[in-house]
């Protein structure tokens, strides 16, 4: 499946966000989803605690308006914004879009030179970093559901944003 975050954006407007996946009444994902949606350890270690190759491919880096998955989230005209698909065992599996406040930019540069690495490998190795909880939407599309799970990390009184596209194939990746 090949989607782009510009494609979301027309497609999903109106996106209804839940703090749990249970107030999601008309749809659930399958219990496979559920528990990527909600694992709070990296989902890099994950993969590769399972045996399964991940490479992280980015789609687009560029100084922008506040996308539209983290619209409530932030109100400033220009970011950093850094788009990313992971793969697992060479299906894309993951989208995720990074939001970066100016603010949160000029104190953590290391963010623009990440390439392929993952961000929350990077971060996870950096004291005083937080991640609030997670909030949920999910999207149709034709057949397809895809879910969205969004969430900010805390770096030293620092904010930034992460939205995050759990594609079709990563139901298929079990540990």
């Amino acid at each position: 499946m090949n989607l782009s975050f510009e494609q979301i954006e027309i497609l999903s407007p109106n996106l209804i966000w839940n703090n749990s996946l249970e107030n999601h009444t008309t749809k659930q994902p399958s219990s496979n989803l559920k528990s990527w949606l909600t694992e709070t350890n990296l989902l890099t270690n994950r993969i590769k605690e399972s045996g399964h190759k991940y490479a992280v491919r980015v789609l687009k880096e560029s100084l922008s308006a506040t996308p539209m998955l983290l619209k409530n989230k932030n109100d400033a005209d220009q970011n950093y914004v850094r788009e990313v698909a992971l793969s697992i065992d060479n299906d894309a599996c993951i989208l995720a879009q990074t939001l970066v406040p100016n603010s949160t930019l000029e104190l953590n540069r290391w963010i623009q030179s990440l390439g392929e690495q993952p961000l929350g490998e990077r971060l996870s190795a950096m004291p005083k970093v937080s991640r609030s909880a997670f909030e949920y939407a999910y999207l149709e599309l034709s057949e397809v559901s895809i879910w969205i799970r969004r969430s900010s990390f805390d770096i030293d009184n620092t904010l930034l944003w992460v939205a995050e596209l759990f594609l079709p194939a990563l139901d298929k990746i079990k540990d």
